[in-house]
């Protein structure tokens, strides 16, 4: 892990705790939300800088993030697939595929990318907004918090606790 790498890392660990600590008290969904999708986004940011090149200035980060862990060379996948707890690489990308549309749409809750849509931090549409981001039932936190949803948060948990295990594949 480059210093680069770490920096970013650093961030998404001190945002997931913040994540997991709002989660605990069952704020708003907003507020969780608006710190999950920021760990993904920090997590991503710190995966592509591997290369010591800054990666785009974007929300947006997360799916590539996931399919870059799907495609990776033959000789790193076992210990992929051992890391984020599959038996095999082969079941981690069908996972990964089966989760990517819900990645699609966590990482588009983000104020940028959700234009005039619901996003955590404002209230919209911009021009004449109707709805505080706090009396808003998100579409994406339900699907978060069960079944596969659930299983992407662990997903997104593991990432950020051992990131230095994968952080130059």
């Amino acid at each position: 892990m480059n210093a680069y790498q770490e920096l970013w890392w650093r961030q998404a660990k001190s945002d997931h705790q913040v994540f997991l600590l709002l989660r605990s008290q069952a704020p708003a969904q907003c507020h969780s939300l608006h710190y999950l999708q920021m760990v993904t986004e920090k997590i991503a940011k710190a995966y592509f800088w591997r290369s010591e090149t800054p990666p785009p200035r974007s929300h947006a980060g997360f799916v590539q993030f996931l399919r870059f862990l799907g495609q990776i060379r033959q000789v790193r996948r076992k210990q992929i697939a051992a890391i984020f707890k599959f038996q095999r690489y082969s079941d981690f990308q069908n996972w990964l595929r089966a989760v990517l549309p819900m990645a699609y749409d966590l990482e588009r809750v983000a104020p940028d990318l959700a234009h005039e849509g619901p996003n955590p931090e404002y209230p919209w549409p911009h021009d004449v907004p109707h709805t505080a981001p706090l009396d808003y039932k998100f579409p994406i936190w339900a699907s978060l918090t069960s079944g596969q949803g659930r299983e992407l948060m662990r997903f997104i948990q593991i990432a950020v606790e051992r990131f230095p295990e994968y952080a130059d594949t």
